[in-house]
């Protein structure tokens, strides 16, 4: 919880180290140095701003795929086609992070050249949280956008069967260099498909509007949603039709798998290398976007809160919040994880320093 008193049982890890430990346990299985150092910043800045479901708990199961030969751990970009701002790329079963961020930097290359960048990919594996390469972006002064298509996990809206992907989308806002970017980043479902994960896992309900059941009938019960795979779209036919049009955004515009392809007949899933993205840098046309953020900002924080709904914050704002205790405090790392990450960390003769 942020601003919590710290646990004193609980296990924890400066960002500094968690990073060097992902990219130590990458660079083992045979990712270069240049890739390991991306997705271990990536990686553990994920889980400094309290999103552990996207952070070093996707490790494990990275480092089995590179080993297994379904995640490609040194990948290179071929072009497919391009036009002096927007260039299409392939990879063969590219590594997520390096290959988004990699993509991001190129998007932000052609926008101060051009005023917009605009960069395509596909056989991606997945990237984490698209949070990562809009910050990415808004940190060098650009507007950054980025879109990913993922398997199909939710049913459209007027369908009972998985039919679409939740096909998470980021849009990243500078606002000067003394004031922390604005940072939108959500999936289509109600909920980020690793939180319901993360739920099964501890035992925990699950609020209702979440998923259905094998019969179609809601439930907070985690395990049944995971076994229909009937993940909810958020704001009903508004998110499924979201996700169908980022799906022509990403998968339509590359010629990458489409959601209901991926992990059938023997091709890869999105976390396997099967997803497409789309990153977009623009330039601003003035310093006023960055005043307009910060004016918006304060403006926001002005007026009365519903305590009903929560505290108000500006998109991203609760990450910072939580950034600032970890900074202080460590990363703290629950139970099951540090165990499975202590037995890999042995594995590969890497050590993980905690606090």
């Amino acid at each position: 919880m942020i601003g919590s008193k710290v646990d004193e049982s609980e296990k924890r890890i400066s960002v500094g180290d968690l990073s060097e430990f992902v990219k130590l346990c990458l660079e083992a299985v045979g990712a270069p140095e240049k890739v390991a150092e991306v997705e271990g910043a990536i990686t553990a800045e994920v889980d400094l701003v309290g999103v552990h479901s996207h952070g070093v708990q996707l490790l494990p199961g990275l480092v089995e795929a590179i080993r297994d030969g379904q995640v490609n751990p040194a990948p290179r970009l071929v072009v497919v086609a391009e036009r002096p701002a927007s260039v299409l790329y392939e990879v063969d079963r590219g590594i997520g992070r390096y290959v988004s961020a990699i993509a991001m930097d190129e998007a932000v290359a052609r926008a101060r050249k051009y005023g917009v960048g605009v960069v395509a990919v596909r056989g991606v594996g997945h990237w984490g949280r698209g949070y990562s390469y809009a910050l990415r972006a808004a940190r060098q002064g650009m507007i950054g956008l980025a879109f990913t298509n993922a398997t199909a996990n939710f049913p459209a809206w007027g369908t009972n069967l998985p039919s679409l992907g939740n096909n998470p989308l980021a849009i990243g806002i500078p606002a000067g260099t003394d004031a922390e970017p604005v940072v939108l980043d959500m999936a289509m479902t109600q909920a980020a498909i690793r939180r319901i994960m993360d739920a099964a896992e501890s035992g925990d309900p699950v609020p209702v509007g979440w998923g259905l059941d094998e019969e179609g009938r809601a439930t907070t019960d985690p395990r049944a949603i995971l076994a229909s795979r009937r993940f909810l779209p958020m704001g009903g036919h508004k998110g499924s039709s979201l996700a169908f049009v980022i799906e022509l955004l990403t998968a339509g515009l590359t010629g990458g798998l489409l959601c209901f392809e991926q992990g059938k007949e023997g091709k890869p899933d999105d976390f396997h290398g099967a997803s497409s993205k789309l990153l977009i840098a623009i330039e601003p046309f003035g310093l006023w976007l960055e005043t307009q953020a910060r004016t918006l900002k304060d403006h926001l924080k002005s007026i009365p809160e519903a305590p009903e709904q929560g505290a108000v914050r500006w998109p991203g704002e609760r990450g910072l919040l939580c950034k600032a205790d970890y900074l202080q405090n460590g990363i703290p790392i629950r139970q099951p994880l540090l165990e499975e990450l202590q037995a890999l960390g042995r594995e590969l003769a890497v050590a993980l320093k905690l606090r």
